[in-house]
């Protein structure tokens, strides 16, 4: 009955073990695990040895690279050489007094390893005790590594060889537990480094978003500022517009302005020409019947003007005309109107005036147009006119009929030797008949 229950308990630890081995990873991966490991952990730590520093903080000791190397050699089987195995060993132990407890927990395990390689159980069981001693020395952390707790692997497969099965169990077990705590530490450094590239990812994202946030406040405000420099722009094209507008409505004004004084002046003297003199002079004989007043009309033509023309030439001939202009002007009252006919002949709208005072004012322009000097001119003759004067006697005569008269006398005044006044009559419109 013992022997069946030993022989029960004897193959259920050979499984777990062969169980354990195929679960846990292999000696050099935890070999390369623990160095990565090491150094990460503690990069400035010297590999000659520990210090009371280190072990009060709890980190990895630092392995010597050797040992290391070793051990993945030594966990290899099919790659293990026994002369150079010894040799490297040998050449570990010279040096062994500079090593820290860990590196001397991998010298005994690896030596353990060679024992066991070889079926030296019991030997190999003496070198993992040595270990035992150490591991008060190594920081748990590091013990965790699998470097480290295969050494209850070893410890499982060597007493189970020798049949003590439950010293088998038990350092299975410690293995087991181990393995766990190193998969736990293994998880939380790895979700530390994941949360870090998380926290990193989200950083990134963050300034990209802020980025984005900027790259588009950057847009508006330059879209704002296009679009106020569109507004201006339409503004001062719509100003620009405007102006020239009202430029050109100006223009227009002025150019009706001055197209209608043409239309109603004389180019060459400004006083009114025959057309205004015939609408004005129209208007003001029917005013003078409505409101029962006297209105008088003066012919004027100059004396001999086609000599001077033929003598002095055309240009002297104008300026005569514009003197004439002049005199006539100054004569007139600021009511009255003095208008060119055209040619050499002006006529004179008097309004309110009658036969005797239009004769005087007639009398008047002809005394200066005799007395003006034309020395500056170098005209050597004298310049003279000769005055038809016709008064509007409320019967039905029209502005025409009135300026007709007037005419009639100014031909008489020529053919009773020129530079002369006549008024119409009836005996004047008979002679000249």
């Amino acid at each position: 009955m013992n022997s069946f229950f030993f022989s029960n308990i004897k193959w259920y630890v050979l499984l777990n073990i062969c169980f354990v081995s195929v679960t846990f990873p292999s000696s050099a991966e935890q070999s390369e695990v623990n160095k990565n490991l090491t150094l990460q952990e503690n990069n400035n730590v010297s590999a000659s040895g520990g210090s009371k520093d280190i072990l009060s903080s709890n980190e990895p000791l630092p392995i010597n690279d050797r040992i290391l190397s070793l051990l993945a050699l030594v966990q290899d089987a099919s790659k293990i050489s026994s002369d150079k195995t010894e040799d490297v060993l040998s050449q570990l132990e010279k040096i062994s007094a500079n090593f820290n407890a860990a590196e001397h927990y991998l010298i005994f395990f690896i030596h353990a390893l060679i024992a066991h390689n070889l079926h030296q159980d019991a030997e190999a069981i003496t070198w993992l005790e040595k270990t035992l001693a150490l591991r008060d020395k190594i920081p748990a952390k590091q013990l965790n590594l699998p470097d480290f707790s295969k050494a209850h692997l070893i410890f499982a497969k060597s007493f189970a060889s020798l049949g003590d099965f439950e010293q088998a169990f038990n350092y299975k077990k410690k293995y087991i537990q181990s393995g766990y705590r190193y998969f736990d530490e293994t998880r939380i450094v790895k979700t530390q480094e994941l949360n870090k590239v998380y926290e990193t990812d989200h950083k990134i994202r963050q300034n990209e978003l802020l980025a984005n946030q900027n790259k588009i406040k950057r847009l508006k405000i330059i879209a704002a500022e296009n679009k106020q420099v569109s507004q201006q722009r339409n503004i001062i094209i719509l100003f620009i517009t405007v102006m020239v507008f009202f430029i050109l409505l100006l223009r227009q004004i002025k150019v009706r302005k001055k197209l209608k004084y043409l239309a109603k002046t004389d180019s060459l003297t400004h006083l009114y020409n025959r057309r205004t003199l015939f609408e004005k002079g129209t208007e003001a004989v029917e005013r003078a019947k409505n409101e029962k007043q006297s209105l008088s009309v003066i012919l004027l033509d100059v004396d001999f003007f086609k000599n001077i023309n033929d003598n002095y030439g055309h240009d002297i001939g104008d300026k005569v005309i514009k003197i004439i202009a002049e005199l006539g002007s100054e004569t007139m009252r600021s009511r009255d109107l003095f208008a060119r006919l055209g040619g050499e002949e002006f006529a004179g709208l008097l309004p309110g005036v009658g036969c005797d005072e239009a004769k005087a004012i007639a009398e008047r322009l002809r005394e200066k147009v005799a007395n003006k000097d034309l020395s500056e001119l170098n005209i050597s003759q004298q310049l003279t006119v000769s005055i038809g004067v016709a008064c509007l006697d409320q019967d039905d005569k029209s502005f025409d009929d009135l300026l007709n008269a007037a005419d009639i006398a100014m031909y008489y005044a020529k053919e009773n030797g020129r530079n002369l006044v006549c008024q119409f009559t009836e005996q004047t419109q008979k002679n000249t008949g």
